[in-house]
């Protein structure tokens, strides 16, 4: 058992004894304390906040708590001492023996760990960038964080569809075929400004070569135009590993028979009424007319203002859209239905989780949207000025080609979704621990090295060595220990992000860990006691090269997971 689940459960079963003397009817949370590894060694290899949780309900203050709990754990042989700090904090140190056992656990489980979770059936949607031109720098973020999470997911046991909603309905459908429509008209000409009723730049024009000589009714050149655009953004994220499951179409799914279920389910929970909205904010324009529309009663819900459903032309909002596909995905019966958008809609999130509540209050689903903040491009520390509207943005296929697709993975998951990122060209070209791609992988290459060099010193396969018969008591160096325990929490890591959605946890872990990794091998260098592989030293040089080798599994399996090339040479 790994030391994280047998804390847990040796402190947990201590609550339990306590709410039982008590008579406490109500049923401890496991998952309401944390055990964390401290980033100064001095508070221990481990620290739990267990007795802070836990106190108010058995009744006693926090350090009382935290004491108790240090007297029960220090009977076990494997503990070498304990301490109790600040409001209630218990540190925990382990005897040496126990974190070399441990790594024998880790051996043993690496690659058939079950991950003990309720499997889910998950629809994850992400990038669902409308069809009017090619993907930009910033739909990348939402891309590969939605396609990781999904890796992720799928990792841990879930079955996972991704989905690509493709908005092929509506007002940017109707501006996108005039703007075709006018450079067919205007072929021959090499300049032409376009005002605010067309789309800008290049890539417009350039399809509208390829159809202009061809005879086509309105309907079918719409069809045609959408399919020459969804086939190159298929094309680019297929360029960054990424490809869905499913696409939905909402023109298909806003037909005329799902627009009527939904109203009809909506009038029945009297869900809308006939009403007048205010004058956007937005607008400026003095011909905006007060009209009658069928509204939905959102602001009963949390939201700031009743929504329409339905425009006065007749057209449905982006919201009744939204409605009517979002309930075919609580129809299919998902466990989870998962959205991965940019913060600009950050207004839509409240309003849509309301409609779906009202519509299905007996389903059982959970429906999660997580908003990806902004992607800052940077060229010699310069933030790249970007504007779609004016059409001098960076594409997605541009950037793959400077850079590659694993420094673009990697970067568009290193922080959490709330931060901004910074893509710095200069830096992620470069081949320096500046560049966390490099760092990584060149940590994996050395450790694959050293493996070879050991082999062929020792003249021994690693391939299926018994890791039982394997003595690590040599192991006693303090990197030694950080690093074991950094390798023994590698799945546990990957459980939160499972749990959280949240990737950049093990981007993050990579990185740490690679940095461990380079710190323990330059050690060698100046002392050479502490080289890797003594050639003198079987015995030594055996136990350091197991360490290595579970490094560069961790490694492997993570950058995997990732979808992030790992070569063994560099």
């Amino acid at each position: 058992m790994f030391y994280h689940d047998l804390l847990k459960k040796e402190l947990f079963d201590y609550i339990n004894s306590e709410y039982s003397k008590k008579n406490i009817k109500e049923v401890p949370n496991k998952s309401s304390f944390n055990i964390e590894i401290p980033t100064n060694k001095k508070f221990g290899d481990l620290s739990t906040n267990i007795a802070m949780v836990f106190a108010k309900k058995i009744g006693l203050p926090p350090r009382d708590l935290a004491l108790k709990l240090s007297k029960h754990m220090n009977k076990d042989n494997f503990i070498e001492k304990l301490e109790v700090v600040g409001p209630g904090f218990l540190n925990i140190f382990f005897k040496k023996s126990f974190w070399q056992d441990q790594l024998k656990v880790f051996f043993k489980n690496v690659n058939s760990f079950n991950y003990k979770i309720v499997k889910k059936n998950i629809c994850l949607e992400f990038v669902s960038a409308n069809p009017t031109g090619l993907m930009h720098i910033g739909h990348a973020r939402g891309a590969v964080l939605g396609d990781t999470i999904a890796s992720v997911l799928e990792e841990v046991g879930h079955k996972v569809t991704k989905e690509y909603y493709i908005n092929d309905a509506g007002e940017q459908i109707k501006k996108l075929k005039k703007t075709i429509k006018f450079h067919i008209n205007n072929k021959n000409n090499k300049k032409i400004k376009t005002d605010d009723e067309l789309y800008p730049g290049e890539y417009l024009k350039e399809i509208s070569k390829k159809i202009y000589k061809q005879e086509l009714s309105e309907l079918m050149l719409e069809n045609k135009i959408i399919k020459f655009i969804m086939n190159d953004i298929k094309e680019d994220l297929l360029k960054i590993k990424i490809k869905h499951d499913s696409f939905v179409s909402e023109k298909k799914c806003s037909s005329k028979k799902n627009i009527d279920e939904i109203l009809k389910k909506l009038n029945q929970k009297k869900l809308t009424y006939y009403g007048y909205q205010e004058k956007p904010k937005s607008l400026n324009n003095e011909s905006w007319e007060r009209k009658k529309l069928l509204l939905f009663k959102s602001q009963e819900h949390g939201d700031e203002a009743d929504r329409a459903l339905i425009k006065s032309n007749g057209e449905l909002t982006y919201f009744m859209t939204d409605i009517i596909y979002h309930q075919k995905k609580v129809d299919k019966k998902f466990d989870i239905l998962l959205n991965i958008w940019g913060s600009d809609h950050s207004g839509y999130v409240k309003r849509l989780q309301s409609a779906l509540e009202q519509l299905n209050k007996k389903a059982n689903y959970i429906f999660e949207i997580k908003l990806t903040s902004l992607v800052n491009l940077l060229n010699d520390k310069q933030v790249v000025k970007m504007s779609k509207r004016e059409g001098n943005y960076v594409t997605l296929r541009e950037v793959v080609e400077k850079v590659g697709p694993d420094v673009l993975r990697y970067m568009m998951i290193s922080r959490s979704v709330d931060k901004k990122i910074d893509f710095d060209f200069e830096i992620v070209k470069s081949k320096s621990k500046d560049n966390p791609v490099f760092y990584i992988q060149y940590a994996y290459a050395r450790c694959m090295s050293l493996i070879k060099i050991y082999e062929k010193t020792f003249n021994i396969s690693l391939r299926n060595i018994d890791i039982k018969k394997v003595n690590l008591s040599n192991l006693n160096l303090n990197e030694e220990t950080i690093m074991i325990i950094k390798i023994c929490n590698f799945f546990n890591v990957i459980i939160k992000a499972a749990k959280f959605y949240e990737p950049h946890r093990i981007a993050n872990y990579l990185f740490d860990i690679a940095k461990d990794f380079h710190a323990y091998w330059g050690l060698g260098k100046v002392d050479s006691s502490k080289k890797v592989i003594i050639d003198q030293n079987a015995n030594i040089s055996l136990s350091r090269i197991i360490l290595i080798l579970s490094i560069s599994k961790i490694i492997k399996k993570g950058m995997n997971i990732l979808k992030i090339e790992c070569p063994e040479n560099m």
